[in-house]
């Protein structure tokens, strides 16, 4: 069992990774259906909770999968925030142009 619960972290590393080239790319459907695959594993890891804990060359595998995955999510949210920042302003103003038209009619 300790081999699978390594293997999840490794492979959601692996997709992080993948995030964040996407996110690099600005692909944001990619992005997008990564995240999604990536929270199926994270869900799968929940299932582990009562596993013994990790010894040696697992658990050492185990962490540098975690320290991946925390420096992925890092730089995909750095890259994510302006987008973010840039969207919510569109749809901002969207929303005050409609109020404006309701108002006084376009």
């Amino acid at each position: 069992m300790m081999e699978n619960t390594v293997t999840l972290y490794e492979e959601v590393a692996h997709i992080t990774k993948s995030m964040l080239i996407a996110a690099q790319a600005q692909d944001w459907e990619k992005l997008s259906t990564l995240e999604d695959q990536c929270s199926e594993y994270v869900e799968r890891l929940k299932t582990f909770d009562t596993e013994p804990p990790l010894t040696g060359d697992a658990y050492a595998r185990k962490l540098a999968s975690i320290k991946s995955i925390l420096a992925d999510d890092r730089e995909i949210r750095d890259l994510v925030a302006p987008w973010m920042v840039k969207l919510n302003a569109m749809i901002s103003t969207q929303k005050a142009e409609k109020r404006y038209s309701a108002a006084y009619g376009a």
